[in-house]
């Protein structure tokens, strides 16, 4: 599989004008919900949406009375988000795990598997570090992961795709068992004019974490686990959970 340069872009270059209506089935509403009750029950208000992407969450949390700011790593997503929020709203270019987030947040949210994506040796350390920093004492930070079943048995090494009329895809994946990471290669197909489609190829690259390395970098960091759950709900993990939740305190 190539790697973005050879005719491939970066994640989410040619994903963004499209990606609210492929995304349109996340129940974004109910992550809301599950952010929302851990935010009031750790007197948050300040804010910080990791991945934000085109401001779904962003905009439902700012809706309920939150102050919350928006940084991304794609200036072609958060072009989505200002376009609907307008040019004014709270939306920052940073490249994670290294960009410098600002602070004093009381919260801090990484949602929707963009942890998967610190899949080099040392990223996930070094954004948990860099999320500590950015919070106050007793601040939380909330995000997800796919898990390791999700990654092996629904990804695997397979392909598939769909047709939904103005644009389609093909999505390929490859799964390094030796590295525990994914490789996705989308190729997107969106109308350009009225009957012609232009074709363009992203790549992507995602790792699942071991309980120890999870583990470990909360601590090194100076988090302490408060809950760890199943897909944004009130259930434990179990071997058949496809996105743990963690819930995570700057001690």
């Amino acid at each position: 599989m190539p790697d973005a340069g050879a005719g491939v872009e970066m994640p989410y270059a040619q994903l963004a004008p499209i990606y609210d209506r492929w995304t349109a089935e996340n129940p974004y509403d109910r992550w809301a919900d599950f952010v929302e009750r851990r935010l009031k029950q750790h007197d948050a208000r300040r804010v910080v949406d990791l991945c934000c992407g085109t401001g779904r969450l962003t905009r439902l949390l700012r809706g309920r009375g939150f102050d919350v700011k928006g940084i991304d790593g794609s200036e072609e997503m958060l072009a989505q988000a200002r376009a609907i929020d307008g040019e004014g709203a709270d939306y920052l270019l940073r490249t994670l795990p290294s960009a410098d987030l600002g602070g004093a947040y009381d919260a801090a949210l990484c949602t929707f598997d963009s942890v998967n994506y610190m899949a080099a040796d040392g990223e996930l350390a070094e954004l948990l570090r860099g999320v500590a920093t950015a919070l106050r004492p007793g601040g939380v930070f909330i995000f997800d992961v796919n898990t390791q079943r999700k990654i092996e048995q629904v990804f695997g090494s397979s392909h598939f795709g769909d047709d939904l009329d103005d644009f389609a895809y093909v999505w390929r994946n490859r799964y390094d068992a030796a590295t525990r990471s994914i490789e996705f290669l989308i190729t997107l197909f969106t109308r350009s004019d009225g009957a012609s489609f232009s074709r363009a190829t992203e790549y992507h690259r995602q790792r699942w974490f071991t309980e120890n390395e999870l583990e470990t970098a909360c601590a090194e960091s100076g988090f302490r686990v408060l809950e760890d759950l199943d897909d944004y709900t009130d259930n434990a993990v179990t071997p058949d959970t496809m996105r743990r939740c963690l819930v995570l305190v700057k001690e």
